[in-house]
C-alpha cells in the first residue's frame, strides 16, 4: 500500500506496523499480541500528532497474524480515542472471522469484513 498516492508514512511499535495514509490507518498487529486500552495508548498519541485534527479517519485491521483484543476496552477508546469513521477487517481465517462478529456488536459505525486488502482499501477510501 505504499505505492497508494495517498500514503504518508509507516510506522513500527512494539505491538504491530501501522501504515499511515491520508483518512485511513491500515494496522498488522504482530502474533500474539493482547491489544488493550494501555496497549493502544502509543499508536492513539502517534496518530492524534500525524493527523492534527479532530477529523474521523478510518482503521483497516489487516489481520494476517493471530492476537487477541480486550473487547472491554472497546468503549475507552471510542470515547477517549480517536474517532473512527469506519472500520474494516481484513480475515484470513476462522478465527479472523469470528473476531469480526465481536467486534461488529461493539463498534457503533460502519463496520465491514474483506478477504482482501485491496477491497477494504477501495471500501474505506469510496467513504470520504
Amino acid at each position: 500500500m505504499k505505492t497508494s498516492p495517498d500514503f504518508e508514512k509507516t510506522y513500527r511499535l512494539p505491538c504491530g506496523t501501522f501504515h499511515f495514509h491520508k483518512s485511513y490507518i491500515i494496522s498488522e498487529i504482530n502474533e500474539g499480541e493482547y491489544i488493550t486500552w494501555e496497549r493502544s495508548q502509543e499508536l492513539i498519541d502517534l496518530a492524534l500528532r500525524h493527523y492534527k485534527t479532530s477529523k474521523p479517519i478510518s482503521l483497516i485491521s489487516n489481520r494476517q497474524n493471530c492476537y487477541k483484543i480486550k473487547f472491554e476496552d472497546w468503549d475507552k477508546f471510542y470515547s477517549k480515542g480517536l474517532k473512527i469513521k469506519a472500520l474494516a477487517i481484513v480475515a484470513y481465517n476462522k478465527n479472523g472471522l469470528m473476531d469480526f462478529m465481536t467486534e461488529k456488536k461493539k463498534f457503533g459505525h460502519k463496520i465491514r469484513n474483506f478477504y482482501s486488502l485491496d477491497k477494504a482499501v477501495k471500501w474505506v477510501s469510496s467513504l470520504n
